[in-house]
């Protein structure tokens, strides 16, 4: 679509009902998110770092003695 068309169309929604408009800003925006989520696959993501630290495994060091304080009164 060139800038032609882009503008024209933006004339065009311009005229819709602020109902109208809003009902094509939802369906606009349910489609970009469509769109991003396919392109960013989460999914895909995670599995591909699933494990990663398998080989070295995440440990709690023993736990330090506690200090020594002065009694509150």
């Amino acid at each position: 679509m060139n800038d032609t068309n882009f503008e024209t169309l933006f004339e065009q929604m311009q005229k819709l009902s602020t109902t109208q408009r809003l009902r094509m800003m939802n369906l606009l925006a349910a489609t970009l998110q469509t769109d991003l989520v396919q392109q960013t696959d989460w999914h895909t993501a995670l599995k591909a770092t699933y494990g990663v630290l398998a080989d070295d495994p995440i440990e709690r060091p023993s736990q330090l003695p506690l200090e020594e304080r002065e009694q509150i009164e």
